[in-house]
């Protein structure tokens, strides 16, 4: 795992002078902003309660646009030939990939802290659940990218990569709601595969070991997954 901080600075070079990077970022940043002032607008309260519902709404679409080129732009440019012979192993290529998307994702969460400030100035707000609510944005940020990475494994193409990342983190996300309304014994298990219950938790302030092994394990398994395709093509 030694290679791990080498591929990661690698990964963050690629994202930082990205034009895709700065356009999701600038898009985010702006309907956050511009929900926030709405919400507070509406509101007249110091809470962040409901625009935590719109950040994780937007994670959906930026996310899975930042995660597609991982690992596609490699097999497209070919660069994917000078990582499988180089002494490193597929674990270091996908981990590699996987922090550096990471630390951009943290780089897009620090600027909405601003609506905190404004917040704490301009009114008395409950600081716990706000910095619960952002553990969990960060959580679910690990377990959206891990699937967006092994989205991007699958295929060459980009835009095939993007679709799939936010056709699949919309199903996760709506499956929450669906096992709210079905019965049965799958009910639970529906329920607990959706996303929405996880981020409520955190948004009223409770961190449940439960919520954060979630978003964790599907991280785990998603990177797992992304490694296993990544062996396969390794041996075409």
């Amino acid at each position: 795992m030694r290679n791990i901080p080498a591929l990661t600075w690698r990964e963050i070079n690629a994202t930082f002078f990205s034009p895709l990077a700065y356009v999701v970022l600038t898009l985010y940043l702006f309907f956050s902003g511009f929900f926030f002032y709405l919400i507070l607008d509406a509101s007249r309260q110091a809470t962040m309660t409901g625009l935590m519902g719109i950040l994780t709404f937007l994670f959906l679409v930026s996310i899975p646009l930042l995660t597609m080129r991982l690992m596609s732009e490699e097999y497209r440019s070919g660069t994917i030939e000078s990582l499988m012979t180089a002494p490193i192993t597929d674990a270091e290529v996908i981990l590699g990939k996987y922090f550096g998307s990471m630390i951009f994702f943290i780089f897009m969460l620090l600027p909405t802290l601003l609506y905190v400030v404004i917040l704490k100035r301009f009114g008395n707000p409950d600081l716990g659940p706000i910095f619960a609510s952002y553990l969990g944005l960060l959580l679910m940020g690990a377990m959206f990218i891990a699937l967006g990475l092994f989205c991007s494994t699958l295929t060459r193409n980009q835009i095939v990569a993007g679709v799939l990342g936010i056709v699949s983190l919309l199903i996760i996300w709506v499956l929450g709601a669906v096992g709210e309304r079905m019965t049965g014994d799958f009910a639970p298990i529906v329920r607990y595969i959706g996303t929405q219950q996880h981020v409520q938790s955190f948004s009223s302030g409770r961190i449940a070991f439960r919520d954060a092994f979630y978003f964790l394990s599907f991280a785990a398994f998603w990177l797992f997954l992304s490694v296993r395709v990544l062996e396969s093509k390794r041996w075409r």
